[in-house]
């Protein structure tokens, strides 16, 4: 898809867990019914920022992958931001990706944090406080909202913890009406 690029985390080393959880595969999966939003993210992109892409860092994520990330977090203050091993996530049902945005350079626009990052910061509800203080710049907010409303235009629900992670539909439905991924 035209400016759409790959760089799954969880394919390489470079990720939260230090452990390449994909085998080195660069391919991502997405539920049909989230195809059309990210079409639309797209072409929202296309036409208001002509060159940037849309890099994708996780996609639908097997179960054992979330229970790797889970045991990652387990007994530590970020547990809470790990859905479980067990029961999954939204990524565990091909409906949520985890994205960021680049520039026409190819360069990945400054978000104040990493993908994954378990800052508080990491998200929209630490960012006023982390302005505040120093830790972000209103450039890399400004960075973050130009992202947040294409993908809202486009249909897809923030989580307010997360710069990066987009689901198709809200949790709630997304339980009631969609089984697991087949991985």
């Amino acid at each position: 898809m035209h400016g759409l690029r790959m760089d799954l985390r969880y394919g390489t080393f470079n990720n939260v867990t230090g452990h390449d959880l994909y085998c080195g595969i660069q391919r991502a999966f997405l539920h049909r019914d989230a195809l059309p939003k990210l079409k639309r993210a797209l072409a929202l992109l296309a036409k208001e920022l002509p060159g940037y892409s849309i890099v994708v860092f996780d996609a639908a994520r097997p179960m054992y992958a979330q229970a790797a990330l889970k045991r990652t977090v387990a007994g530590t203050p970020y547990t809470n931001y790990v859905s479980s091993g067990t029961t999954g996530g939204l990524h565990n049902y091909g409906l949520a990706l985890d994205i960021g945005l680049a520039d026409s350079a190819g360069v990945l626009l400054d978000m104040g944090t990493d993908f994954d990052s378990f800052e508080k910061c990491a998200g929209e509800v630490g960012e006023a406080a982390a302005l505040e203080t120093g830790r972000l710049t209103q450039q890399q907010i400004d960075n973050r909202n130009l992202f947040r409303n294409i993908m809202k235009r486009a249909g897809w629900v923030t989580l307010p913890s997360e710069w990066w992670h987009f689901n198709a539909y809200t949790r709630a439905y997304t339980k009631e009406h969609y089984p697991l991924f087949p991985m």
